[in-house]
């Protein structure tokens, strides 16, 4: 699919006029489906591909909020992501993912996701949000290592030998898990089975 637009993102050029840094930071500004504005100043040139419909182009699986160093991705769990995230991974995983499976590697029941959904700007507590951190993550890694986000979503619902024969998502409720999936993503990545 080819975007319909990309916009590049700059900084304000060191010793410009304050006319030339608010043009340049007017230019950062990008409206989101949600109609907020965000613009951030003195950050590094970043590109943004925009498709029909206004929707953005989703990185290597892992939402924008979780990029950037381990510190940062620490900081957005502590704060929370919307309730939208869960419904984003619902509509990026429809048919592929049980939703069943989906929540418990969450770590929410079907009636809290039924809550999230009802409201879905309220801001989620940081264990759910952190779950959302662990399956995106794997998933992005996978989705790296096997090409794809369909390949990724069939593996991580089919047994791994790797993994004593269970599957990745029912691994992924937990640190430990998840790391053991990561492990046996990286060991295929290089062609390492033993």
């Amino acid at each position: 699919m080819k975007p319909s637009s990309q916009r590049l993102t700059t900084k304000p050029k060191k010793g410009a006029s304050r006319a030339a840094t608010a043009a340049t930071l007017s230019e950062n500004k990008l409206t989101t489906a949600y109609g907020k504005t965000h613009g951030i100043a003195g950050k590094k040139a970043m590109k943004v591909n925009i498709f029909p419909g206004g929707k953005r182009e989703r990185q290597a699986g892992v939402f924008v909020a979780f990029a950037g160093s381990s510190v940062m991705a620490h900081d957005a769990v502590m704060k929370g992501v919307s309730g939208r995230a869960l419904t984003r991974i619902w509509d990026s995983t429809r048919g592929t993912l049980p939703a069943d499976a989906i929540l418990k590697a969450i770590g929410v029941s079907a009636r809290t996701a039924h809550r999230i959904k009802s409201d879905p700007d309220k801001p989620l507590d940081a264990r759910t949000t952190d779950g959302i951190y662990r399956l995106e993550s794997v998933r992005a890694m996978a989705e790296e290592v096997l090409g794809s986000a369909e390949a990724a979503d069939e593996w991580l619902d089919t047994e791994a030998m790797g993994l004593e024969f269970r599957k990745p998502i029912d691994l992924v409720s937990t640190s430990p898990g998840a790391e053991a999936v990561k492990t046996l993503l990286q060991r295929m990545k290089y062609g390492v089975y033993a």
